[in-house]
């Protein structure tokens, strides 16, 4: 079995899945229908998900996850069957590699042999996919393709779970490529390289976007986690306390000053940490293949200052994201309701724009 999570297999007629980002803190759900030229959104929703249930990607409480998630089916009543998920973290490997391979067809009869060059688990233990980035004829020395590993303990339980629940397990993607077909189904392909920044619960997906194919992707274990837990240091509120006034903030000017110096200073070293990615992308790659600018999702990114802070550290224009730019919403869906949370919703519409065709 590979991992079903990239373009290379694709062929037929498409047909729409349900997007699905199962995070560590919250679940979250995109249903698109056609209309017209363009989509728009039948189904949104989010379930915020127990603490702990899933940890550095892996799912340790299934029933409790099983139970979010399906209360959150319950409420949002999708119509489609067929789901598009993905993974992230420790248990998946993203490299860009070269191969001396010409032909697709090549590079998947002799995969699992390049693949213990760089894969760090037992070769049986993963899933592998790849995606040609450039074809041998553009090369001197072979096909540069994104190989991609996944643990399959890993894979299999979120096939689990949603099988549980009676959805199709039809897609398994990876969070950076869900993020750069958001990125397209936004603003189409753009003719300058983006990088793109979401900032979950306990991990941040990197993605450098370039001629509309992911040119590097990386995860950093920073997170709105380590924010909440920053306050409590801080302020001394307990777990839920802390969260509350992260995300709603409080009329306790003197408190507010604490979790303000809190906040600041967590984000300069998150804004650190990207710099190092930037980098160590600038470094090894040309001039005209830097980003212009860098989009901010996640449900951090709307964090009051967080795009100016991050603008003023890494040197380059910072923009929150809106990955339903070019996407109509139903009219039964509140608008204010939508922009509040657009920015937390990019991975899972990246994953609803996908299509397969069985």
């Amino acid at each position: 079995m590979k991992l079903p999570s990239l373009p290379s297999g694709i062929k037929g007629r498409p047909k729409p899945v349900l997007g699905l980002d199962i995070g560590s803190h919250t679940i979250k759900l995109v249903e698109f229908v056609p209309k017209g030229s363009t989509l728009s959104i039948r189904r949104v929703g989010r379930a915020l998900l127990p603490p702990d249930a899933i940890m550095d990607g892996s799912i340790k409480e299934p029933e409790l996850v099983s139970e979010t998630l399906q209360g959150l089916l319950n409420n949002t009543q999708p119509r489609l069957r067929r789901t598009a998920t993905s993974i992230a973290g420790y248990s998946v490997i993203v490299k860009k590699v070269l191969v001396p391979y010409a032909e697709e067809r090549e590079i998947e009869d002799n995969l699992m042999v390049e693949a213990e060059n760089y894969v760090p688990f037992e070769i049986d233990e993963v899933y592998i996919d790849f995606f040609i980035l450039k074809p041998k004829q553009e090369l001197d020395s072979g096909t540069e393709i994104f190989l991609v590993a996944a643990k399959k303990e890993v894979v299999d339980e979120y096939a689990d779970l949603i099988q549980g629940v009676g959805l199709v397990p039809a897609v398994v993607d990876v969070d950076a490529f869900s993020m750069g077909n958001a990125l397209e189904g936004a603003y189409g392909q753009l003719a300058e390289p983006v990088a793109m920044v979401d900032i979950g619960a306990q991990k941040t997906n990197m993605n450098i976007v370039l001629d509309g194919v992911s040119s590097f992707a990386r995860d950093m274990a920073i997170g709105g986690g380590q924010l909440t837990e920053a306050i409590q240091e801080a302020t001394g509120l307990d777990y839920e306390e802390a969260e509350k006034v992260k995300i709603a903030g409080s009329e306790d000017r003197a408190l507010m000053k604490e979790v303000g110096r809190a906040c600041e200073e967590l984000c300069r070293l998150w804004a650190d940490e990207l710099k190092k990615a930037l980098d160590f992308y600038k470094n090894n790659s040309k001039p005209d293949a830097h980003p212009a600018y860098l989009f901010l999702s996640g449900g951090t990114a709307l964090l009051n200052g967080l795009d100016t802070l991050f603008s003023n550290e890494l040197g380059i224009s910072v923009r929150v994201f809106n990955p339903w730019r070019q996407i109509e919403a139903d009219s039964s869906i509140d608008g204010n309701y939508l922009a509040s949370i657009a920015p937390q919703m990019t991975i899972a519409t990246g994953l609803a724009l996908r299509t397969v065709e069985k």
